[in-house]
Protein backbone atom coordinates (compact mmCIF):
# COMPACT_ATOMS: atom_id res chain seq x y z
CA UNK A 1 0.00 0.00 0.00
CA UNK A 2 1.27 3.47 -0.89
CA UNK A 3 1.82 5.55 2.23
CA UNK A 4 -0.64 8.27 3.13
CA UNK A 5 0.97 11.69 3.42
CA UNK A 6 0.09 14.38 5.96
CA UNK A 7 1.54 17.87 5.58
CA UNK A 8 1.70 19.90 8.79
CA UNK A 9 0.46 23.48 8.76
CA UNK A 10 0.17 26.21 11.36
CA UNK A 11 2.26 26.87 14.44
CA UNK A 12 3.86 24.56 16.98
CA UNK A 13 0.73 23.53 18.86
CA UNK A 14 -1.27 22.73 15.75
CA UNK A 15 1.57 20.74 14.17
CA UNK A 16 2.03 18.72 17.33
CA UNK A 17 -1.64 17.83 17.70
CA UNK A 18 -1.94 16.77 14.05
CA UNK A 19 1.12 14.54 14.35
CA UNK A 20 -0.19 12.92 17.54
CA UNK A 21 -3.53 12.38 15.82
CA UNK A 22 -1.91 10.74 12.78
CA UNK A 23 0.23 8.54 15.01
CA UNK A 24 -2.80 7.44 17.03
CA UNK A 25 -4.62 6.54 13.80
CA UNK A 26 -1.66 4.58 12.42
CA UNK A 27 -1.02 2.81 15.72
CA UNK A 28 -4.66 1.82 16.14
CA UNK A 29 -5.34 0.71 12.57
CA UNK A 30 -1.98 -0.25 11.05
CA UNK A 31 -2.62 2.14 8.15
CA UNK A 32 0.70 3.40 6.68
CA UNK A 33 1.36 7.09 7.30
CA UNK A 34 4.10 9.64 6.83
CA UNK A 35 4.04 13.12 8.33
CA UNK A 36 6.10 15.88 6.73
CA UNK A 37 7.24 19.10 8.38
CA UNK A 38 7.61 22.06 6.00
CA UNK A 39 8.99 25.54 6.59
CA UNK A 40 6.45 28.26 5.83
CA UNK A 41 5.14 31.54 7.18
CA UNK A 42 4.82 31.28 10.93
CA UNK A 43 7.20 28.30 11.06
CA UNK A 44 10.63 29.32 9.80
CA UNK A 45 12.29 26.37 11.43
CA UNK A 46 13.03 22.73 10.62
CA UNK A 47 11.82 19.84 12.75
CA UNK A 48 15.36 18.67 13.49
CA UNK A 49 16.30 22.13 14.80
CA UNK A 50 13.78 21.62 17.60
CA UNK A 51 13.31 17.91 18.26
CA UNK A 52 15.17 14.63 18.26
CA UNK A 53 14.57 12.85 14.98
CA UNK A 54 14.80 9.27 16.29
CA UNK A 55 11.62 7.78 17.72
CA UNK A 56 11.82 5.87 21.02
CA UNK A 57 10.39 2.34 21.34
CA UNK A 58 6.66 2.38 20.73
CA UNK A 59 3.78 0.39 22.11
CA UNK A 60 3.39 -3.21 20.87
CA UNK A 61 2.24 -3.40 17.27
CA UNK A 62 -1.04 -5.12 16.65
CA UNK A 63 -1.12 -8.29 14.55
CA UNK A 64 -1.39 -7.56 10.84
CA UNK A 65 0.00 -4.04 11.07
CA UNK A 66 2.32 -2.62 8.42
CA UNK A 67 6.02 -3.41 8.24
CA UNK A 68 7.83 -0.49 9.76
CA UNK A 69 10.56 1.16 7.73
CA UNK A 70 12.80 1.94 10.70
CA UNK A 71 13.99 -1.65 10.96
CA UNK A 72 14.62 -4.62 8.70
CA UNK A 73 11.61 -6.77 7.96
CA UNK A 74 13.01 -9.77 9.78
CA UNK A 75 14.03 -7.74 12.83
CA UNK A 76 10.80 -5.92 13.67
CA UNK A 77 9.35 -6.65 17.08
CA UNK A 78 7.21 -5.01 19.72
CA UNK A 79 10.35 -3.20 20.86
CA UNK A 80 11.05 -1.62 17.45
CA UNK A 81 10.72 2.11 16.87
CA UNK A 82 8.07 2.33 14.15
CA UNK A 83 7.82 4.96 11.46
CA UNK A 84 4.43 3.64 10.34
CA UNK A 85 5.16 4.80 6.79
CA UNK A 86 4.75 1.31 5.39
CA UNK A 87 7.89 1.40 3.22
CA UNK A 88 11.11 -0.54 3.51
CA UNK A 89 14.40 1.24 3.89
CA UNK A 90 14.86 3.92 6.51
CA UNK A 91 12.94 7.01 7.50
CA UNK A 92 10.81 8.06 10.43
CA UNK A 93 7.17 8.74 11.17
CA UNK A 94 7.71 12.51 11.13
CA UNK A 95 10.52 14.26 9.31
CA UNK A 96 11.41 17.42 7.41
CA UNK A 97 10.35 17.67 3.77
CA UNK A 98 13.32 17.37 1.44
CA UNK A 99 14.19 17.76 -2.23
CA UNK A 100 11.19 17.88 -4.55
CA UNK A 101 8.86 17.53 -1.53
CA UNK A 102 9.64 21.14 -0.59
CA UNK A 103 8.05 22.29 -3.86
CA UNK A 104 5.27 19.71 -4.00
CA UNK A 105 4.08 20.38 -0.46
CA UNK A 106 4.74 24.11 -0.22
CA UNK A 107 1.79 26.31 0.67
CA UNK A 108 0.18 27.50 -2.62
CA UNK A 109 0.57 31.29 -2.97
CA UNK A 110 0.64 33.95 -5.69
CA UNK A 111 4.43 33.92 -5.37
CA UNK A 112 4.64 30.29 -6.54
CA UNK A 113 1.64 30.74 -8.89
CA UNK A 114 -0.23 28.08 -6.88
CA UNK A 115 1.90 25.44 -8.62
CA UNK A 116 1.94 23.13 -5.55
CA UNK A 117 -1.85 22.85 -5.70
CA UNK A 118 -1.71 21.71 -9.34
CA UNK A 119 1.15 19.28 -8.67
CA UNK A 120 -0.69 17.78 -5.71
CA UNK A 121 -3.79 17.22 -7.84
CA UNK A 122 -1.64 15.45 -10.43
CA UNK A 123 0.04 13.21 -7.82
CA UNK A 124 -2.89 12.37 -5.52
CA UNK A 125 -6.43 11.28 -6.33
CA UNK A 126 -7.73 11.76 -2.79
CA UNK A 127 -6.96 15.04 -1.01
CA UNK A 128 -8.26 16.76 2.12
CA UNK A 129 -7.13 20.34 2.69
CA UNK A 130 -6.84 21.88 6.14
CA UNK A 131 -9.95 24.13 6.05
CA UNK A 132 -12.17 21.09 5.38
CA UNK A 133 -11.27 19.21 8.57
CA UNK A 134 -13.42 21.24 10.97
CA UNK A 135 -16.51 20.43 8.88
CA UNK A 136 -15.52 16.77 8.42
CA UNK A 137 -15.07 16.39 12.19
CA UNK A 138 -18.44 18.01 12.80
CA UNK A 139 -20.14 15.63 10.36
CA UNK A 140 -18.50 12.46 11.72
CA UNK A 141 -16.37 11.73 8.64
CA UNK A 142 -14.85 8.21 8.48
CA UNK A 143 -11.14 9.03 8.29
CA UNK A 144 -10.11 5.41 8.70
CA UNK A 145 -11.99 4.34 5.58
CA UNK A 146 -10.56 7.32 3.69
CA UNK A 147 -6.96 6.54 4.68
CA UNK A 148 -7.43 2.86 3.79
CA UNK A 149 -7.62 3.88 0.13
CA UNK A 150 -3.87 4.47 0.30
CA UNK A 151 -1.94 7.23 -1.35
CA UNK A 152 -4.02 10.01 0.19
CA UNK A 153 -2.83 13.55 0.89
CA UNK A 154 -3.96 15.68 3.82
CA UNK A 155 -2.80 19.15 4.84
CA UNK A 156 -3.81 19.83 8.42
CA UNK A 157 -3.62 22.12 11.42
CA UNK A 158 -6.49 20.41 13.28
CA UNK A 159 -6.53 16.91 14.81
CA UNK A 160 -8.87 14.28 13.39
CA UNK A 161 -8.37 11.20 15.58
CA UNK A 162 -8.34 10.92 19.42
CA UNK A 163 -4.82 10.80 20.85
CA UNK A 164 -3.13 10.77 24.25
CA UNK A 165 -0.50 12.82 26.03
CA UNK A 166 1.73 9.73 25.88
CA UNK A 167 1.55 9.85 22.07
CA UNK A 168 2.58 13.50 22.18
CA UNK A 169 5.53 12.94 24.50
CA UNK A 170 6.75 9.94 22.49
CA UNK A 171 6.82 11.87 19.21
CA UNK A 172 8.14 15.22 20.45
CA UNK A 173 11.34 15.16 22.48
CA UNK A 174 13.34 18.41 22.45
CA UNK A 175 16.88 18.03 21.15
CA UNK A 176 19.78 18.49 23.54
CA UNK A 177 20.26 22.21 22.82
CA UNK A 178 16.58 22.99 23.37
CA UNK A 179 16.47 20.81 26.48
CA UNK A 180 19.28 22.86 28.03
CA UNK A 181 17.37 26.08 27.29
CA UNK A 182 14.23 24.63 28.92
CA UNK A 183 16.12 23.64 32.06
CA UNK A 184 17.68 27.08 32.26
CA UNK A 185 14.31 28.81 31.83
CA UNK A 186 12.79 26.72 34.62
CA UNK A 187 15.64 26.95 37.12
CA UNK A 188 13.70 29.32 39.42
CA UNK A 189 10.44 27.36 39.27
CA UNK A 190 8.93 26.00 42.46
CA UNK A 191 6.15 23.51 43.12
CA UNK A 192 3.90 26.58 43.25
CA UNK A 193 4.71 28.18 39.87
CA UNK A 194 1.60 29.06 37.84
CA UNK A 195 1.69 29.16 34.04
CA UNK A 196 0.17 32.14 32.22
CA UNK A 197 -0.21 32.14 28.43
CA UNK A 198 -1.46 35.41 26.96
CA UNK A 199 -1.66 35.25 23.15
CA UNK A 200 -1.73 38.51 21.23
CA UNK A 201 -0.29 39.85 17.90
CA UNK A 202 -2.28 38.22 15.04
CA UNK A 203 -4.70 36.09 17.12
CA UNK A 204 -7.90 38.14 17.10
CA UNK A 205 -10.00 35.65 19.08
CA UNK A 206 -7.53 35.68 21.97
CA UNK A 207 -7.38 39.48 21.89
CA UNK A 208 -11.16 39.86 21.86
CA UNK A 209 -12.19 37.10 24.27
CA UNK A 210 -9.22 36.90 26.66
CA UNK A 211 -8.25 40.47 27.63
CA UNK A 212 -5.50 41.00 30.14
CA UNK A 213 -8.03 41.90 32.85
CA UNK A 214 -9.30 38.29 33.08
CA UNK A 215 -5.73 37.15 33.71
CA UNK A 216 -5.27 39.79 36.43
CA UNK A 217 -8.43 38.49 38.12
CA UNK A 218 -7.28 34.85 38.01
CA UNK A 219 -3.78 35.69 39.25
CA UNK A 220 -5.13 37.87 42.06
CA UNK A 221 -7.36 34.99 43.19
CA UNK A 222 -4.33 32.70 43.29
CA UNK A 223 -2.24 35.21 45.23
CA UNK A 224 -5.01 35.99 47.73
CA UNK A 225 -6.20 32.42 48.30
CA UNK A 226 -5.92 31.19 51.93
CA UNK A 227 -2.86 28.94 52.43
CA UNK A 228 -4.99 25.89 53.29
CA UNK A 229 -6.61 25.79 49.83
CA UNK A 230 -5.23 23.22 47.36
CA UNK A 231 -4.80 25.99 44.77
CA UNK A 232 -1.95 27.41 46.85
CA UNK A 233 0.01 24.20 46.94
CA UNK A 234 -0.29 23.38 50.63
CA UNK A 235 3.04 22.34 52.09
CA UNK A 236 5.15 23.98 49.38
CA UNK A 237 6.36 26.63 51.82
CA UNK A 238 6.38 29.41 49.21
CA UNK A 239 3.80 31.68 47.60
CA UNK A 240 2.98 31.43 43.90
CA UNK A 241 5.36 32.62 41.21
CA UNK A 242 4.18 33.29 37.67
CA UNK A 243 5.65 31.99 34.44
CA UNK A 244 4.43 34.22 31.61
CA UNK A 245 4.49 32.99 28.02
CA UNK A 246 3.40 35.67 25.56
CA UNK A 247 4.11 37.03 22.09
CA UNK A 248 3.61 40.63 23.22
CA UNK A 249 6.20 42.87 24.89
CA UNK A 250 3.54 45.24 26.29
CA UNK A 251 1.94 42.29 28.11
CA UNK A 252 5.28 41.41 29.71
CA UNK A 253 5.65 44.99 30.91
CA UNK A 254 2.10 45.09 32.31
CA UNK A 255 2.54 41.92 34.39
CA UNK A 256 5.93 43.01 35.65
CA UNK A 257 4.47 46.35 36.79
CA UNK A 258 1.63 44.61 38.62
CA UNK A 259 3.39 41.54 40.08
CA UNK A 260 7.05 42.52 40.15
CA UNK A 261 9.61 39.81 40.88
CA UNK A 262 6.97 37.08 40.95
CA UNK A 263 7.00 37.14 37.12
CA UNK A 264 9.36 34.83 35.26
CA UNK A 265 9.41 35.34 31.49
CA UNK A 266 11.66 35.26 28.44
CA UNK A 267 13.88 38.25 27.73
CA UNK A 268 13.85 37.42 24.01
CA UNK A 269 11.56 39.35 21.66
CA UNK A 270 8.76 37.09 20.46
CA UNK A 271 8.89 36.27 16.74
CA UNK A 272 7.91 33.37 14.47
CA UNK A 273 10.08 34.55 11.58
CA UNK A 274 13.38 33.04 12.72
CA UNK A 275 14.74 29.75 14.02
CA UNK A 276 15.69 31.41 17.32
CA UNK A 277 12.15 32.79 17.70
CA UNK A 278 10.51 29.41 17.13
CA UNK A 279 13.00 27.73 19.44
CA UNK A 280 12.18 30.23 22.18
CA UNK A 281 8.46 29.56 21.65
CA UNK A 282 9.12 25.84 22.13
CA UNK A 283 11.05 26.58 25.32
CA UNK A 284 8.03 28.58 26.54
CA UNK A 285 5.69 25.67 25.76
CA UNK A 286 7.78 23.19 27.74
CA UNK A 287 8.24 25.68 30.57
CA UNK A 288 4.44 25.97 30.82
CA UNK A 289 4.27 22.17 30.94
CA UNK A 290 6.33 22.23 34.16
CA UNK A 291 3.98 24.55 36.05
CA UNK A 292 1.24 23.28 38.40
CA UNK A 293 -1.69 25.09 36.72
CA UNK A 294 -2.01 26.89 33.39
CA UNK A 295 -4.26 29.81 32.52
CA UNK A 296 -4.57 30.11 28.75
CA UNK A 297 -6.06 32.29 26.03
CA UNK A 298 -9.17 31.57 23.96
CA UNK A 299 -8.67 29.90 20.61
CA UNK A 300 -4.97 29.13 21.01
CA UNK A 301 -3.63 25.57 20.87
CA UNK A 302 -0.30 26.53 22.42
CA UNK A 303 -1.14 26.29 26.13
CA UNK A 304 -3.43 23.22 25.79
CA UNK A 305 -0.56 21.34 24.13
CA UNK A 306 1.71 22.44 26.99
CA UNK A 307 -0.89 21.11 29.43
CA UNK A 308 -0.92 17.77 27.59
CA UNK A 309 2.88 17.50 27.63
CA UNK A 310 2.97 17.91 31.40
CA UNK A 311 -0.48 16.51 32.29
CA UNK A 312 -1.12 19.89 33.89
CA UNK A 313 -4.66 21.21 34.59
CA UNK A 314 -5.61 24.15 32.39
CA UNK A 315 -8.27 26.86 32.46
CA UNK A 316 -9.02 28.91 29.34
CA UNK A 317 -9.87 32.43 30.49
CA UNK A 318 -12.60 34.36 28.64
CA UNK A 319 -14.77 37.39 29.34
CA UNK A 320 -17.87 35.22 29.75
CA UNK A 321 -16.28 32.51 31.90
CA UNK A 322 -13.98 29.55 31.36
CA UNK A 323 -13.68 28.43 27.74
CA UNK A 324 -13.23 24.96 26.29
CA UNK A 325 -10.10 23.24 25.00
CA UNK A 326 -10.37 22.36 21.31
CA UNK A 327 -8.31 19.16 21.25
CA UNK A 328 -9.19 15.51 20.64
CA UNK A 329 -7.33 14.63 23.83
CA UNK A 330 -8.64 14.15 27.37
CA UNK A 331 -7.59 17.14 29.45
CA UNK A 332 -7.48 17.75 33.19
CA UNK A 333 -9.68 20.47 34.60
CA UNK A 334 -8.79 22.33 37.79
CA UNK A 335 -11.54 20.45 39.64
CA UNK A 336 -10.00 17.16 38.56
CA UNK A 337 -6.66 18.31 39.89
CA UNK A 338 -8.32 19.16 43.19
CA UNK A 339 -9.92 15.73 43.41
CA UNK A 340 -13.38 16.42 41.98
CA UNK A 341 -13.45 14.44 38.72
CA UNK A 342 -15.43 16.30 36.07
CA UNK A 343 -14.79 15.56 32.36
CA UNK A 344 -13.36 18.56 30.55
Amino acid sequence: MKANTIILEGGLGNRMRVTASAYAMAKRTGIPMRVLWTKQWGMRCRFDELFKADLPPALPVREGAVTFDSCKADACSEHSAPSLTGRAGGGSFIRDARGFEKLLFARPTLKNLHAPHLLQRLCYRHIIYAPQIWYLNRDGFDYEAWFRQGGTLMTAYRDFCPWTSDDLRLLFRPNDDVRRLIDERCRDFTANTIGIHIRRTDHQQAIDESPIEVFFEAIDRELNAPPHLPSLGEGSGVGPTLYLATDDEATKAALRRRYGKRVITSDAEATRESTDGIRDALVEMYALSRTRQIYGSAGSTFSPIAACLGDVPITILQRDGAGSVDLLCQMKSQKEADGEIIPS
